[in-house]
């Protein structure tokens, strides 16, 4: 639930706060208020622990070396993140998943982390992204008022991941658009993953609400 609340804050909170307080500053301590609630996802075999943590640091790392080291070159350093940014992130999926597939009862809890594993599933996107555009420069072309954007380092992840989201949701509103082969490939992923996802994750759920809803319930013995 905590994870689902850092998620919503940079996914809706941020566009709404930066009409007013446009921030890099407040993006990325958005950011890194997901990947510390990350950490709370019960990463319960020895392996995934330390992946997650080496992961989850170096993450943490390339989020603030700008601040830390200003004359340090961008591109490498953004392009680093980006790729640690998604290991993490879709290890935390796959955690996320087997964990809400092992339970037994629907609850609260699960749903929560059904949420965050689809919502995770555009972060990671919107990384990869990130990665085609800044490796591949032109690799996706917007209107006039989003083309400025595409070029700034600064918006370039946020813009992206709205993108992500347009493309996981297959609404796909047309201002921004996939210009590269490498750029729609990773698009046609994305459509894919999400309509399998919703698919196979509110089939797995429902299943287990009837069969929960239907057991022989225990009854209290007479006194």
């Amino acid at each position: 639930m905590v994870l689902l609340v850092a998620l919503l804050l940079i996914i809706v909170a941020y566009p709404i706060a930066s009409e007013s307080i446009a921030s890099r500053l407040l993006y990325d301590a958005l950011l890194t208020i997901v990947f510390l609630a990350a950490f709370l996802v019960p990463f319960t075999p020895r392996r995934h622990r330390l992946a997650a943590l080496l992961l989850g640091l170096l993450t943490l790392l390339g989020i603030w070396t700008g601040y830390v080291l200003p004359d340090l070159s961008r591109l490498p350093v953004a392009v680093a993140f980006h790729v640690l940014s998604s290991l993490f992130l879709g290890l935390t999926i796959v955690v996320i998943l087997q964990e809400v597939f092992r339970t037994q009862d629907v609850s609260a809890d699960t749903i929560a982390g059904a949420l965050c594993g689809y919502l995770l599933v555009g972060m990671v996107f919107g990384d990869l992204y990130c990665v085609v555009a800044l490796t591949r420069p032109a690799s996706f072309r917007g209107t006039a008022e989003l083309a400025a954007t595409l070029l700034d380092g600064n918006e370039l992840h946020h813009v992206l991941t709205y993108f992500s989201f347009m493309t996981l949701t297959t609404v796909g509103y047309g201002d921004i658009m996939p210009a590269s082969p490498s750029a729609r490939g990773l698009a046609v992923v994305e459509a894919v993953v999400g309509q399998f996802y919703l698919a196979v994750l509110i089939a797995g759920l429902v299943g287990k609400h009837i069969s929960q809803a239907i057991s022989p319930q225990p009854f209290d013995a007479p006194r």
